[in-house]
This record gives structure tokens, sequence and C-alpha cells, in this order.
């Protein structure tokens, strides 16, 4: 049988078609895992924000100094006390705080799954969502739970013992954050375009 310089031609361009199919669904679906890692990481924020606070709490709890910095006098079983208690009311408060972002990350991540299965596609609720959870991101940041916003002694300053990485650590959560919602908004669409896109 003799095959034509036609149908070689035909074999070639559909195998060339079917070629740049596979690639574009490879890139297709490579910008949709950078974009959910991003997205993912961005909603982690209530994670790090109690892991920050933890982990500085836990070391708190555990003074190494000889002295007391809010007496400037050695540690006694009345300052153990107290600075357990000042700690044990900022680990509830962090708490508080981070159940508030979960909550808040629960709901933008239903709201912007709702978002992309409708067809108007309409950004604003999840946008105002996304606003919402940073200003609470920003302002948990602000009014750390080791500052004397949340002390309930005004002499147990647990800020003064708080490692120097806290400040910094928990500034940059918010500041990440806002660059992965706002990367997060202006990318393109990850949904593959089914039946009812196509004409």
């Amino acid at each position: 049988m003799t095959v034509t310089r036609e149908e070689i031609s035909a074999v070639l361009i559909v195998r060339l078609g079917a070629q740049r199919n596979v690639h574009a669904d490879i890139g297709i679906q490579q910008r949709m895992n950078v974009r959910r890692l991003i997205y993912s990481t961005a909603l982690a924020a209530p994670v790090l924000y109690a892991a920050v606070n933890m982990t500085a709490l836990q070391l708190i709890a555990h003074p190494t100094g000889e002295l007391n910095p809010w007496y400037e006098e050695p540690w006694n079983d009345m300052l153990l006390e107290q600075l357990e208690q000042e700690v044990t009311h900022a680990r509830n408060v962090t708490l508080g705080i981070t159940l508030v972002l979960a909550a808040e990350a629960i709901l933008i991540a239903v709201l912007d799954r709702l978002n992309h299965r409708s067809p108007s596609r309409s950004t604003v609720p999840t946008g105002v969502w996304f606003i919402l959870y940073e200003l609470t991101l920003v302002m948990g940041a602000l009014l750390s739970p080791l500052t004397r916003v949340w002390l309930l002694n005004d002499d147990g300053d647990l800020e003064m013992m708080a490692p120097e990485w806290h400040s910094p650590a928990l500034i940059a959560i918010p500041v990440l954050t806002l660059i992965g919602l706002i990367a997060w908004m202006s990318g393109p669409p990850d949904a593959v375009p089914g039946p009812r896109d196509e004409r």
C-alpha cells in the first residue's frame, strides 16, 4: 500500500497538534500548582502566627537570666508564679486570635472554591474577606499577646523578655500574606475551561 505525501503531512500535523496540547496542559497544571502553593501559604498565616507566638512564649516561660527584668532582682517563687500567669494569659490570647484568623481563612477558601465553580466568577466577596483577613493579621501583629495591651499585671511586660526575632517574624507574616493574596487575586483563573465554555 502506497502512502501519499498528503497523508504523511496530515499525520505529522495531528501529532504536532497533540504534542502542543500536551505541553499546554502541562503548563496550565504547573501554573495552577504555583498559584495553589501561594494561596495555601497565604491561608497558612494562622498557623504561622500561632507558631511564632507560642515559641516565643515557651522561651519566656523558662527564663535563663538570674535577674527578673521587671524588678531587677533575682527570680523567686512569687515572680515565677506571676510569669506563669502572664504566659498562660498570653497563650490564651494567641489561641483566640488564631481561631479568628482560621475562621476567616476557611471562609475565604470556601468562597474562592464557590467562585471558581460559578459562571460569573465574581471576586468581590472573596476580595472583601481577603482585606478583612489581612487587617486582622496586621492588628494581631501590632497588638501582640506579648504587649501591655493584654497583660494581667502592668508590671509584667512580657515584651521585655521576648526573643529578638519575635517582632520581625510577627511583622513578616502579614507582609508575606499580603504578597501571596495579591499574587493569587491578580493571577489568571486556574479552572480549565469545561464544555460550557467551548464554542
